[in-house]
């Protein structure tokens, strides 16, 4: 967790003008940070400001940010024109970022209150539940960000992945919560998967990262890590629909050696989720090219630990799939060269959408060891009854659990 005592005094205040007569209130955001970026205080008041620009903000040294009312990106024909080819690259499958904020020693309070505005319903009408559409933002990336602490923050309707943590060490995101559910006029829009890609927050290139007390709602993953992410721990966490915690995807570069472990997950709470927690990784075989293809990506994911949960109607709620291919292409789910190790999932109540408690299709090319689900008290949500299916697939032997069955040939 974060240590208040390493903190150093801030020397200098700079607040953040807003209601600049273009619309536009990056240009004075930017001087605020460029003023007070080493041994500085940035304020935003209880106002809104408006970003029509992307920001880089990295780069930072013992600053504390208070975010006191909203910022706010607007949509609209031209902004999201704009977007998709000036929003910036975080060095992960072609993803991008409307804001890279960094650096050591950062304090972003929100107190609650501090709210980052996405207007993500004109986003997902544009974006008519494509994956990954090339250039639409995350909200916030945490670029090469060490000793900090984020807290308090409220995010609403983010244009796509809602944050990211990239080349961060020691970091503590805290209190924060995050809606990106659609409206009714945008769900009759669009219909299927109106929010595709929404996550709550994702890692990569991450060690030693903590997140207390989130709430999420969103249409994809809540918590996601990704490549080499370790040592992170996650308590008292709220979901609510979206995919519950995902270890991936992984494995999706070709020849490229990557990592997920010691993951600790515990006191979490997920309603009307698809899953609690799941390992994805792609298959053996490269279709096409990241972010929607590739594979044949090596590494592992390892001591993996999701104990302590309280569900309600979630449909499955520990899942492990190595069939993810290109756009859904079906086959290839005994490929995988990723590793599956020493996962602990248990200690686990409430109630399920159908009879499984887990679904196990790993890969025949390795098999995944050390799979231990052990004293899950669920039961159908529907009727009452016991959740006792354990389908399996090239699952080395199971600890705390018979398989029952097999697991339907899902792509991912």
């Amino acid at each position: 967790m974060y240590d208040y005592s390493t903190s150093t005094a801030r020397t200098k205040t700079c607040e953040v003008e807003s209601g600049d007569p273009s619309g536009d209130d990056t240009a004075a955001i930017l001087s605020a940070f460029a003023s007070c970026k080493r041994d500085g205080h940035i304020l935003f008041n209880n106002t809104t400001y408006y970003i029509q620009q992307a920001m880089n903000t990295t780069g930072l040294q013992n600053v504390d940010i208070e975010l006191l009312g909203t910022l706010e990106w607007p949509a609209n024909s031209s902004n999201i024109a704009y977007w998709l080819s000036h929003s910036l690259p975080i060095g992960f499958q072609n993803q991008s970022a409307a804001w890279l904020l960094g650096g050591d020693n950062v304090r972003f309070f929100g107190h609650g209150h501090g709210t980052l505005f996405g207007n993500g319903d004109e986003w997902y009408v544009y974006n008519n539940a494509t994956s990954n559409l090339h250039g639409r933002p995350h909200a916030i990336c945490f670029y090469s960000m060490t000793n900090s602490l984020i807290s308090g923050l409220r995010f609403i309707k983010s244009q796509m992945w809602t944050s990211t943590v990239t080349r961060a060490e020691n970091v503590e995101l805290s209190d924060i919560y995050v809606n990106n559910s659609c409206s009714a006029a945008t769900i009759a829009a669009v219909q299927s998967g109106c929010n595709v890609n929404t996550d709550g927050v994702d890692t990569i290139y991450a060690n030693n990262i903590t997140f207390l007390r989130w709430t999420v709602e969103s249409g994809d993953d809540s918590i996601s890590m990704k490549q080499n992410s370790t040592n992170i721990y996650m308590a008292n966490n709220t979901f609510v629909k979206g995919l519950g915690y995902a270890m991936g995807s992984i494995g999706q570069y070709e020849g490229e050696f990557e990592v997920i472990q010691n993951i600790t997950a515990v006191d979490t709470y997920c309603y009307d989720t698809s899953y609690a927690g799941r390992v994805k990784t792609w298959t053996g075989r490269r279709t096409g090219s990241p972010p929607n293809g590739g594979g044949a990506g090596l590494g592992y994911a390892r001591n993996i630990s999701f104990t302590n949960f309280t569900l309600s109607n979630v449909e499955i709620p520990w899942w492990i799939t190595q069939c993810t291919s290109y756009n859904g292409v079906e086959g290839g789910c005994d490929t995988s060269l990723f590793r599956i190790e020493d996962m602990r999932w248990g200690a686990t109540r409430g109630t399920t959408r159908g009879l499984t408690v887990a679904s196990l299709q790993c890969s025949g090319a390795v098999n995944c060891t050390g799979i231990d689900i052990f004293a899950n008290d669920l039961k159908v949500q529907r009727n009452g009854s016991r959740a006792t299916e354990y389908l399996c697939s090239n699952v080395g032997k199971p600890v705390g659990f018979n398989c029952t069955g097999v697991p339907p040939p899902w792509s991912g």
